[in-house]
């Protein structure tokens, strides 16, 4: 049998992909194949069908061992046009086992295997411990593509204790789970795909312990022009180490003076991010917890 570069299997309400390279986010991608299994996987996902409290759920899995952010590979490296614009809310795991493709693969860097289905809950992992919880955080910013509207937000909410920490900082390799629910305006957000990364991002870089106080003023100042009507001294205190779940820095300073936010999303292994439109809201509130993970008993991604 000839190998191929991807397979798409479609059909029993979900949809599955393996491929012999990641799928990688719009203009950074090496192979013309990448955006026709894109292409196909847009028109695969109209067919499959959410019930009542069902919620689109996608698992990743590869047969290499690096660490790598699961929400992205599923979610936003194919794109949030990729997925229906009603999606309101999405599911994401790191599976531990890939199902053997229907046909050889060809490529390189091992089998990358995603799969899409309705879900109403987690399939490869569960919630254990309760790491932290908030309510009722008020997003100032408005939406600009970037972590910082959010993790302005909650890192606000953390400073002023509207952020329930309960368990002392984690290991830097301990697997973690994440929940976000936005309750937003008519005018949106609508589509979860097109959010989940910066809302992701932003919540895990604000519960990181942050910035140690010799690097703290550096951070902020970087900052400062991206975060207008944020007073520089309270920009120093938000960024500056404090207790809090995730241990380090977030932030990656150049050389030229900017900064990236650069949460360690790679041990993110399971989340869900959703969205419920309130018309008598003004403004965009969010609500969620981030807790440790336990392997379900089965290792199986098909159920």
């Amino acid at each position: 049998m000839e190998s191929a570069r991807c397979v798409l299997k479609a059909g029993e309400g979900c949809v599955e992909v393996w491929a012999g390279y990641q799928i990688q986010f719009a203009g950074m991608r090496r192979f013309t194949w990448q955006d026709e299994v894109v292409s196909e996987l847009k028109t695969a996902l109209t067919t499959v069908t959410l019930g009542a409290g069902e919620v689109l759920s996608g698992v990743y899995a590869s047969t290499e061992g690096a660490r790598c952010d699961a929400e992205n590979r599923l979610f936003t490296n194919p794109g949030a046009s990729t997925f229906p614009s009603d999606t309101a809310a999405i599911r994401w795991e790191r599976g531990t086992v890939v199902p053997p493709p229907p046909q050889p693969l060809a490529g390189e860097g091992g089998v990358h295997y995603y799969r899409y289905s309705p879900g109403s809950g987690f399939r490869v992992w569960q919630p254990d411990q309760t790491l932290a919880r908030w309510s009722g955080v008020v997003r100032r910013l408005a939406h600009d593509g970037s972590a910082r509207p959010m993790w302005l937000a909650l890192r606000e909410a953390l400073l002023v204790g509207a952020v329930g920490v309960l368990h002392p900082p984690i290991g830097e390799s301990t697997r973690f789970g994440l929940r976000i629910a936005v309750r937003a305006p008519a005018r949106g957000p609508k589509s979860a795909p097109a959010v989940s990364e910066a809302l992701v991002d932003g919540a895990l870089c604000a519960l990181h312990a942050g910035a140690p106080a010799s690097a703290a003023a550096a951070v902020a100042a970087a900052l400062a022009p991206k975060l207008p009507g944020v007073d520089p001294g309270r920009l120093i205190d938000l960024v500056t180490d404090r207790q809090a779940v995730l241990p380090g820095s977030p932030f990656k300073l150049s050389a030229a003076g900017s900064v990236q936010l650069s949460p360690s999303d790679e041990f993110c292994d399971a989340g869900e991010v959703s969205i419920v439109r309130d018309p008598s809201a003004a403004v965009i509130e969010t609500r969620g917890e981030v807790f440790t993970l336990t392997r379900s008993a089965s290792t199986s991604v098909r159920g």
